[in-house]
């Protein structure tokens, strides 16, 4: 065993606060040991070298924050699927090895939508302003932004009630997200998300945001009209839901605009720095070249985003069933828990465990995942399990519970539905050829022979059909057993028949570091930490168990509202 291994093999009965970050942070240096690079070349954080450290290499995540903590067993399950490179190091930094000290008012460290929306409104109001990104360029995955009372809504006559928007968020997060921080979140969005539309139009790309009108919710869920979509610009064929990367193109051209505001790529925050008081004062950061010092007068903004790239992290804080057989959606490696463990060590609050994660149910830009609505998910036995209309994430809660014990979970339908979307998906056919040729789907001519397929009971399946079936034969159809709305499903009756492997999708962790309505970072005992702010992923409070995917862009208007709310309160101290 490596003496790396071997500093790993902690006391469960004794292991501080800096040991946990400590050997977390070890474990993600581990690029490439057991992660994957399927999102193409990354531009790695100027951390310590790679060690020997398996992914899961003997480390115990028991004790966390010290002796004074309970946990609850779970079975362990590994997190293999990305494995960054981690920025943040516990141990002090040898003052020697600083080379220098820069200066600035407000220091943003992670520069994605959240440190970029702070940074140019910290720029704009005229403060000097750096902002440090270990990798080689901010995340741009994301779909649309999350908001009250913008112009563009007041255009619309589209504006929402607040209170409706606070009880929503509060019941999706079943009454424990921090009410001060989901009011401050609602009542600072709307002046955030618009100072973001006028930043991304002076980019001068025919980019902008536009409200959007959503209809009643076919599943109950709560509507909010929040969400804020994205103009692409004109002439341009965009098939994908991610649109971010248009937003960031136009933003780093007008960033270009601010003499004042610095962006540093390849640098990472290694970790943060207090005077005497406890005041966070700035950070230490490290490129190519080795460590330097930054000393921010007004604040430093911990924008780092979620930990969904350190296996350790994952491993530690989540439920094995949130992630041990889901797959990453346009996977990042730069979301390693920097920003979360920087504040720790300093003595911030975190959202309690099992944090939450924002999983999707298959998400596919193949045609032949657009038929998973049309007919029935069944479990291995071949039994309904849920309610096929909800919302992304519930759905995806769904089947990662009917796939413990490492099951397969299928969407089945027949070819009535596939000829229903032939006009408007020509290449589903072809779709569906390729999904049985790679194995995640099967087809047969009869129910019997499509459960032998799949694995399943063939008496089960086809009485799960069956009763499926008999909700079409009253005068209005209605699902029995799990209420789905039935207005757009049909009977499962003319062969072929067809079932698709499901295999869910997360895209990024959402709890973080307790923050109040002014972004500031509060410690354990409810108090704020002096100079510290945080925003996006690397902050928390607002969600509890399961994003709530059926209140659209909350995670993204989260980190635009706060990076703007933390720079305006460094700023002005309002």
């Amino acid at each position: 065993m490596t003496q790396a291994n071997e500093s790993l093999r902690v006391s469960s009965m004794g292991m501080s606060r800096r040991a946990f970050l400590s050997a977390a942070g070890l474990m993600g240096l581990a690029v490439g040991a057991a992660g994957t690079l399927a999102a193409g070349e990354v531009s790695v954080a100027h951390a310590d070298e790679p060690v020997d450290v398996a992914t899961n290499g003997g480390f115990d995540c028991m004790r966390t924050f010290g002796d004074n903590t309970a946990y609850l067993p779970v079975k362990k399950a590994e997190w293999t699927q990305l494995n960054g490179p981690v920025g943040f190091e516990a141990e002090p930094v040898d003052p020697s090895l600083i080379s220098r000290t820069d200066t600035c008012d407000f220091l943003v460290i992670g520069v994605g939508i959240g440190g970029m929306t702070a940074g140019l409104h910290a720029a704009d109001e005229g403060a000097n302003v750096i902002g440090i990104e270990k990798m080689h360029a901010g995340r741009m995955a994301w779909e649309s932004v999350g908001g009250y009372n913008t112009r563009m809504q007041q255009e619309l006559n589209n504006v929402p009630d607040p209170t409706e928007y606070m009880e929503a968020i509060m019941r999706a997060s079943m009454w424990r997200a921090r009410a001060d921080a989901v009011w401050g979140f609602i009542q600072g969005s709307g002046a955030a998300v618009d100072f973001l539309n006028d930043m991304v139009i002076k980019g001068g790309k025919g980019v902008s945001f536009f409200s959007t009108e959503q209809p009643p919710a076919a599943n109950k869920m709560d509507v909010i009209q929040a969400e804020h979509k994205i103009n692409v610009p004109e002439g341009v064929e965009w098939k994908s839901w991610l649109k971010g990367g248009f937003v960031w193109d136009s933003l780093l051209t007008t960033a270009e605009t601010y003499p004042n505001f610095d962006i540093r790529y390849n640098t990472a925050g290694v970790q943060l720095t207090q005077d005497a008081s406890g005041r966070i004062t700035g950070a230490i950061a490290k490129d190519a070249e080795g460590y330097y010092a930054i000393e921010a007068a007004k604040g430093v903004l911990l924008a780092t985003g979620g930990y969904e790239a350190n296996p350790a992290l994952m491993q530690a804080w989540m439920r094995p069933e949130d992630y041990q057989t889901v797959k990453p959606l346009a996977p990042c490696m730069g979301p390693t828990g920097d920003g979360h463990m920087m504040g720790l060590a300093v003595g911030a609050a975190m959202d309690p465990v099992p944090h939450c994660i924002m999983n999707f149910r298959s998400v596919s830009q193949l045609n032949a995942n657009k038929c998973m609505t049309a007919g029935i998910w069944v479990n291995h036995r071949g039994r309904r399990f849920v309610n096929e209309g909800l919302p992304f994430n519930y759905a995806a809660n769904a089947i990662n519970i009917a796939r413990i014990g490492g099951h397969p979970v299928w969407f089945v339908f027949d070819d009535a539905a596939v000829a229903a979307r032939l006009e408007a998906m020509p290449a589903l056919r072809d779709d569906i050829a390729a999904s049985e040729a790679d194995g995640t789907l099967v087809k047969a001519d009869t129910i019997e022979d499509l459960a032998a397929a799949m694995g399943a009971d063939p008496a089960e399946l086809a009485a799960t059909i069956e009763t499926f079936n008999g909700y079409f034969e009253g005068v209005e159809p209605r699902d029995a057993q799990f209420n789905r709305d039935l207005g757009k499903s049909a009977p499962i009756a003319q062969g072929p028949f067809y079932a698709g492997q499901h295999t869910c999708q997360a895209l990024v962790t959402v709890s973080g570091l307790i923050i109040n309505e002014n972004a500031q970072v509060l410690n354990e005992n409810d108090e704020v930490i002096e100079g510290l702010y945080a925003t996006g992923n690397a902050s928390g409070g607002l969600f509890s168990d399961a994003y709530p995917r059926h209140l659209p862009a909350t995670s993204t208007g989260r980190a635009v509202t706060f990076g703007y709310v933390a720079a305006t309160h460094a700023l002005k101290g309002e």
